[in-house]
């Protein structure tokens, strides 16, 4: 059964930066476009989601698949996005590259394989407890952009109708509605 959600496209994001070009000056534009910080959330495809069927690719998370949570309970997946950043946008919007989490870094299992993920995803560094949650993007100093994705990645976020904590990778990961 095909995942309900969307993708975006780097064309939206022109169309939106044309309607504001004309509000101001170009050379105006090309500055706020290049301050631009990256916040969306989200996880590549090859982070493994913890499922009640077990340890799951986030690539193939479907609508209704039960996810196991932080506090035990199963929830079920909404909705899946997807969303695509071309090379053109990459170059344009580096803070919107993946950072790379090597395996191992927070512990043993912590993640459990290097871990490519967005820099306004919100992860727990903490071992067992679900505290003390920070995004990505404030771990910079520690963690490198991953430069290889710059020809193009697509982020998959996915949906639960409330917040929720799931452990990916190892990694207990907040999720918003």
């Amino acid at each position: 059964m095909p995942s309900s959600g969307s993708v975006i496209e780097f064309d939206q994001f022109r169309r939106i930066k044309d309607a504001l070009s004309g509000l101001v000056r170009p050379e105006a534009a090309e500055q706020t476009e290049r301050r631009m910080a990256w916040y969306l959330p989200g996880l590549t495809g090859k982070s493994r989601v913890s499922t009640v069927f077990g340890d799951l690719p986030v690539e193939v998370l479907r609508v209704r698949d039960d996810l196991r949570t932080y506090s035990g309970a199963a929830v079920q997946v909404q909705s899946v996005d997807r969303i695509h950043l071309d090379e053109d946008f990459l170059r344009k919007q580096p803070s919107a590259l993946p950072l790379r989490i090597p395996a191992n870094a927070f512990g043993p299992g912590r993640p459990s394989q290097d871990m490519l993920i967005s820099a306004g995803q919100e992860i727990s560094p903490d071992a067992h407890v679900a505290s003390n949650f920070v995004k990505v993007g404030n771990l910079r100093n520690r963690f490198n952009p991953d430069l290889s994705q710059s020809t193009g990645l697509t982020y998959i976020r996915f949906h639960c109708g409330a917040p929720v904590i799931v452990r990916v990778d190892g990694i207990w990961v907040r999720v918003s509605p």
